[in-house]
């Protein structure tokens, strides 16, 4: 599991110049591995190229919002730093997944079995997050219904004294 909070800042930045370097060498690659053949990887391997764009994508947006957090003087919370250390290392493996399947495939099991384990352990802190997120909301709901069916229960029994 990733670092505690307060010390997010001093492994995100050196865990972001690894990610650009791997990913610079692992297209290095990709370009020696296509360099002879007839077919670019963006035709045989569609998919995956689609699916790095993405989670490098899911890797940048995440990355923003945590300096955006540190900027405004907030805790930038473990689950954008989580994300942004799935996403990289997903970027990375479906680069493998391309260059050597056998690795890439072996390392994608290794990231699934984390990301459930991880998820596992997240349960019930998300659950919480999500619970504590919609009951202001759930409350505010239920006051408008309580509201108006006294409404309409106090119109009823006014005439029948």
């Amino acid at each position: 599991m990733p670092p505690a909070v307060s010390s997010i800042q001093s492994w995100t930045r050196p865990l972001l110049g690894l990610l650009n370097i791997l990913v610079s060498v692992f297209g290095s690659f990709l370009q020696l591995r296509f360099q002879s053949a007839e077919a670019s990887p963006f035709d045989t391997h569609r998919l995956h190229i689609l699916a790095f764009f993405t989670v490098i994508v899911i890797c940048a947006v995440s990355l923003g919002i945590e300096i955006k957090l540190e900027a405004a003087g907030a805790d930038c919370p473990a689950v954008v730093s989580t994300i942004f250390l799935l996403a990289g290392s997903l970027a990375l493996i479906l680069l493998l997944l391309i260059i050597e399947p056998y690795v890439g495939w072996s390392l994608l099991i290794v990231w699934f079995l984390y990301f459930v384990k991880l998820a596992c352990e997240s349960y019930k802190e998300i659950r919480d997050s999500i619970v504590s997120a919609v009951e202001p909301a759930a409350n505010f709901l239920k006051s408008k219904f309580n509201c108006n069916s006294n409404q309409n229960g106090d119109a009823n029994q006014s005439p029948s004294v």
